[in-house]
């Protein structure tokens, strides 16, 4: 049957806070929690949801500013899966001095992903792209069977993430595009960390960037 998708505007830059859920199983995933959100937490407890994991795209501060309240609201054991080239910019406080001020992310996850591995829940399996360019450890999750992504700050409706950032590079980005993005199913649906949703035939026509 697959999973159903709400999305949550949490955090100071309002970003795309994921909650996958299968309805069979009553299992969840959480992907780039922005920030504590008891609206979240509320909804998992009012729909008899148990979060199961939580998957990180990047570890920019907007990104994961509610892991640890959510790994702190958990009555049992929960996963925090990275890519291991995201270690680096959380352990530097997800980059939130270049912006001005102080975070303190917490310990850093220990459950590391890379390209090419499968992730489930449910009955969804999904596969992890190391889509690099906005950070070094950028990484897509993908699943095929539901034509979804999602991308975090790589690619936007007609638009691409920040490249001016420490870690950044442009042409890395444009590959990461062009060779795990736009070589998915014209009908993929990207669900990127800020704004709405769009899909990989959209951006192949109309991405002014691309």
């Amino acid at each position: 049957m697959g999973f159903e998708i709400n999305t949550f505007i949490i955090g100071p830059i309002e970003n795309n806070t994921y909650l996958l859920f299968d309805s069979i199983s009553g299992e969840a995933v959480l992907i780039d929690p922005a920030a504590p959100s008891h609206e979240i937490q509320k909804h998992l407890i009012s729909n008899g949801l148990r979060l199961k994991q939580i998957w990180i795209t990047h570890a920019h501060f907007d990104h994961i500013g509610g892991v640890h309240w959510f790994v702190e609201q958990s009555q049992g054991p929960l996963p925090v899966f990275i890519h291991p080239d995201a270690l680096p910019l959380w352990a530097g406080a997800g980059g939130a001095r270049d912006f001005g001020f102080d975070f303190d992310p917490g310990a850093a996850p220990q459950d590391l992903v890379r390209d090419g591995d499968l992730l489930s829940f449910g009955a969804s399996s999904f596969t992890v792209l190391h889509t690099p360019g906005h950070t070094p450890g950028h990484v897509t999750y993908y699943c095929a069977d539901e034509n979804a992504a999602f991308c975090g700050d790589l690619i936007f409706y007609h638009g691409v993430g920040r490249t001016d950032l420490p870690g950044g590079d442009e042409s890395i980005l444009v590959k990461s595009i062009s060779k795990k993005i736009f070589t998915l199913p014209d009908h993929t649906r990207l669900f990127p960390g800020h704004g709405r949703a769009t899909t990989v035939e959209e951006e192949k026509l109309n991405n002014p960037f691309l």
